[in-house]
């Protein structure tokens, strides 16, 4: 299964904070039993023209069905963070978008959305 994340940090933030973040959550999502976590764009490079600071803050996940429930609980408490964070979450035509909830909220609705997709045990 593949998943498309789309993260955002809020409205202020800087290309350079939206990358670090992608890149943070990247790493927690590596520590999970994925295949693979992949950014279709990296790093701009300084003084670059025309980069699509959206696209930083994207995620394309490989994973079987029994990591649904440790990704939903990654992005729980990667959300849970920062008042401000956003993520937009897309398996194949199907897409949630999380803004503005409680913790308590954003967990069931990505359990919810996930449990579409496979068993979630968060």
């Amino acid at each position: 299964m593949q998943l498309t994340i789309e993260i955002d940090v809020g409205p202020d933030a800087e290309a350079a904070e939206l990358d670090e973040a992608a890149r943070q959550l990247r790493r927690e999502l590596l520590d999970l039993d994925v295949d693979d976590v992949t950014r279709p764009v990296e790093t701009a490079p300084a003084g670059a023209r025309g980069v699509d600071v959206a696209a930083l803050g994207s995620l394309l996940v490989t994973a079987g069905q029994s990591a649904i429930g440790a990704i939903a609980a990654v992005l729980g408490s990667w959300l849970s963070r920062q008042s401000q964070r956003s993520v937009k979450l897309q398996i194949g035509e199907d897409t949630i978008e999380l803004t503005d909830a409680s913790v308590e909220q954003q967990q069931l609705l990505l359990d919810a959305f996930l449990a579409r997709h496979g068993e979630t045990e968060t």
